[in-house]
């Protein structure tokens, strides 16, 4: 196995370098999916916000984990339950109601 030095961070990520998953949507769903207001290196997240059909866990999809402080899911694995492949969108006018249901189940 080649040496991999301390300050590249590329191999953490499979090399897949920030590659983003396309949400089988048109351009009008995807405005209307909610955007994550978490903070990722302390600037704001605005990934799109996915709820796990599994657990109902919610938050963003990110290659890496504990990158930003309302992430929910770890490339396609929930990071609650554990399960694979189970995220869907969340569109901004349910967004509130999921967060409510996770609430009252912790």
């Amino acid at each position: 196995m080649p040496m991999v030095f301390p300050n590249n961070k590329r191999w953490e990520r499979g090399g897949r370098l920030n590659q983003k998953r396309h949400i089988e949507m048109n351009d009008e769903e995807k405005a209307l999916v909610a955007k994550c207001d978490g903070l990722k290196q302390q600037h704001p997240c605005k990934n799109p916000v996915f709820r796990c059909t599994e657990c109902g866990n919610y938050g963003c999809v990110q290659e890496v984990a504990e990158k930003c402080t309302k992430q929910g899911f770890k490339n396609d694995k929930c990071l609650h339950c554990g399960a694979l492949n189970t995220q869907i969108p969340v569109m901004k006018n349910d967004l509130e109601k999921f967060i409510a249901e996770w609430e009252n189940e912790i």
